[in-house]
């Protein structure tokens, strides 16, 4: 079942710049030019509740998300909203470090994430020296895994990547166990191919909310959003000291 309340609005990051597709939360969001508009909740959740889920967290396409935008996300928030709404909530970081530095292991442990650490690699190519940072296939590597091993209804893939949430519903779609697939992703940076209304292996799309971010302190725009009304209003959290680091 799709619950008509995504707005997509694709990033360059994934896709060719388009114009922001009409608001399926609320009634038609307008277009603002060079602005991104941000729902003021994380939702639809009506697709989660009751249930158990399992997400896979692709925690640099969140992080970096939310930095086009001039946030943080707070993932101790989000852990938290999960766990209050579905019946049972298992939660998975998926993110690449320095081979050695488990500060992001620390850092997601505390906010009730299991990390997945990829470890950054310099290898020798043709073109020369390349150092392979992407974390994709270790993260459909360890997700086939993961999945084939829960017994949750729900599998959100956390990651506004097209082809790698694509891909990755597809992949989980066809285990024994049948599984409904919601995706969660900000504002700005969730591929058209995602579009639960034009993908039939995504049920539902959730967006991330301004309750789940936090203002970057010395970005311009850190303090200031568009709301769900087309208004400009200060961030409700804009003096509040961040207590997430990414």
């Amino acid at each position: 079942m799709v619950y008509p309340n995504h707005s997509f609005v694709p990033s360059p990051r994934f896709v060719p710049p388009v114009s922001h597709l009409k608001a399926l939360r609320r009634p038609v969001r307008r277009e603002i030019t060079n602005e991104i508009e941000i729902a003021d909740v994380t939702g639809p959740l009506d697709c989660i509740r009751g249930k158990k889920i399992l997400v896979l967290g692709d925690t640099e396409n969140l992080t970096y998300s939310a930095r086009d935008l001039g946030f943080k996300v707070s993932f101790r928030t989000l852990a938290s909203l999960l766990r209050r709404t579905a019946h049972s909530c298992t939660l998975y970081a998926f993110f690449s470090r320095n081979a050695g530095d488990n500060r992001r292991e620390g850092y997601f442990e505390n906010r009730g994430w299991t990390s997945y650490a990829n470890d950054i690699k310099v290898v020798r190519a043709h073109d020369g020296i390349r150092r392979r940072a992407n974390c994709d296939n270790f993260l459909l590597f360890h997700a086939g895994i993961l999945v084939s091993r829960s017994h949750a209804d729900v599998v959100c893939i956390a990651s506004g990547d097209g082809a790698l949430a694509s891909d990755l519903a597809n992949a989980i779609l066809s285990l024994p166990k049948r599984r409904e697939i919601v995706t969660l992703s900000l504002a700005g940076s969730t591929s058209r191919q995602l579009d639960a209304a034009e993908n039939a292996d995504i049920s539902v799309n959730i967006e991330l909310g301004l309750d789940c971010l936090l203002p970057i302190s010395n970005s311009k725009d850190s303090s200031r959003f568009r709301n769900g009304n087309g208004i400009v209003n200060p961030h409700p959290n804009a003096n509040e000291r961040s207590i997430d680091h990414v």
